[in-house]
């Protein structure tokens, strides 16, 4: 195929990424509100995720031809075990197996591609970067206020004899579970930006992202963005810093613990507050302290194990058993762990690319480590990898992918208006 042809088609195809990317959490919006209001969301959101990992891929083939056939390697090695069982199957689990397949590899997909148009366009991938996190900041904020308004979803269905007076809200997305992890995402983007430049608007954006995580009810999500706004503003601080504010930042420690005294002193409280106190008291007696920590994924997770050990032989779980292969005994085939559920699903390739796609993301930030941008990453990416270790929803989310690709290539770029912000502190402390 002649140079210039392959050349044209990438231009193209940036092009046109260049466009949709940031519309990738409206898509998932609109995709929600019409199910909701239709009873049919049209394969919307599908149809634009299928054409950002088909563009990506022409894309990339120009540049990285041996990456994309490792890519395509892991797709086929993915769906081995599944499709064994495809054929006594209903068409509805093979398009399961084939869109978690998709959903898999799709980060070391959307990573790869925006780390070769950072190299080829730095400034239009930079500003691409940007402008999507920004503007999918902006659509979850006129998400959670149409919550509550009344419009969309609420987070959790009832428990049956349980009195909750506030269910939660997600708005007009699907997932309560993956919009957490999106916020929590686009939370470190932003708060990380804004931190260098605006100190007024870091204080701004940390309390409407703990009001959004408090909203939703997620454990994880509240967790994680109280996390990110303690410690991102001390990530960007250079080396003297550390030496120089010792007393101050050994009082914030005292300070901190003994909030979080309060916290623990008050919890029961606070939980009513919430809302929630009735719905974890009644897990607690069901199921332990193991079901109020982990919503009693250990409990499915050691169902599913034992289902799939009287029903298929050991090879046949080395190489997965797919969503179906599960799902015919069970009716909660997700264990939401993700790497538990790759292996069961997916066998040992799904584990593989779990171990993969985490330890790509934590290398990368790791090695640029120097920069107060990147170890904010390395602290997301833990916060990553502990929920999708313990809760799910990362790997085997559709909503992720793309802004957790977007924020990683994003803070592993110099950011200009960062950078000159404490290189003129530093000379003017000086």
């Amino acid at each position: 195929m002649p140079i210039h042809f392959v050349s044209n088609w990438q231009r193209n195809s940036d092009a046109l990424l260049l466009r949709i990317i940031p519309l990738f959490l409206l898509v998932d919006c609109v995709n929600g509100a019409l199910l909701q209001y239709t009873g049919s969301s049209f394969a919307l959101a599908s149809i634009y995720k299928l054409l950002l990992l088909s563009l990506m891929t022409v894309s990339l083939v120009a540049q990285k031809p041996k990456l994309v056939s490792g890519l395509a390697l892991l797709l086929v090695l993915l769906l081995i075990g599944p499709g064994l069982h495809w054929s006594a199957l209903p068409m509805r689990w093979i398009q399961a197996d084939l869109q978690l397949a998709l959903k898999i590899i799709s980060p070391l997909l959307a990573f790869a591609y925006l780390s070769a148009l950072s190299q080829r366009m730095p400034e239009h991938c930079r500003l691409l970067c940007q402008r999507s996190l920004y503007f999918s900041a902006l659509v979850l904020l006129v998400n959670i206020l149409a919550g509550l308004a009344g419009l969309g979803f609420n987070a959790y269905q009832p428990l049956e004899g349980v009195a909750q007076s506030f269910l939660g809200i997600k708005g007009f997305f699907y997932s309560t579970n993956e919009l957490s992890a999106v916020l929590l995402v686009l939370s470190a983007a932003v708060l990380a930006l804004s931190w260098p430049q605006h100190k007024p608007r870091y204080l701004i954006i940390s309390l409407l992202a703990v009001a959004a995580a408090a909203l939703m009810l997620t454990k994880t999500g509240l967790f994680g963005v109280l996390v990110l706004v303690l410690f991102v503003p001390l990530l960007l601080q250079p080396a003297p810093f550390w030496q120089q504010k010792r007393l101050g930042l050994l009082a914030g420690a005292v300070v901190l613990a003994l909030v979080l005294l309060l916290v623990w002193l008050n919890g029961e409280y606070l939980l009513r507050s919430l809302g929630i106190y009735d719905k974890l008291t009644f897990v607690y007696h069901q199921r332990g302290i193991s079901g109020i920590l982990l919503s009693s994924r250990d409990y499915y997770a050691g169902k599913i194990w034992q289902t799939t050990s009287q029903h298929y032989s050991e090879w046949q779980r080395y190489l997965g058993v797919g969503q179906g292969g599960v799902g015919l005994y069970l009716k909660k085939y997700f264990a939401e762990l993700d790497w538990f559920d790759l292996l069961i699903f997916h066998g040992l390739p799904g584990l593989f690319a779990f171990l993969l796609t985490f330890s790509l993301f934590i290398r990368r930030s790791w090695q640029a480590r120097a920069s107060g941008m990147a170890r904010c990453l390395i602290l997301l990416n833990v916060l990553l990898l502990t929920v999708s270790s313990v809760v799910g929803h990362i790997m085997t989310s559709g909503m992720l992918w793309l802004p957790w690709a977007l924020t990683a290539v994003l803070l592993l770029q110099p950011d200009k208006l960062g950078v000159s912000h404490h290189l003129r502190q530093q000379k003017e402390s000086a």
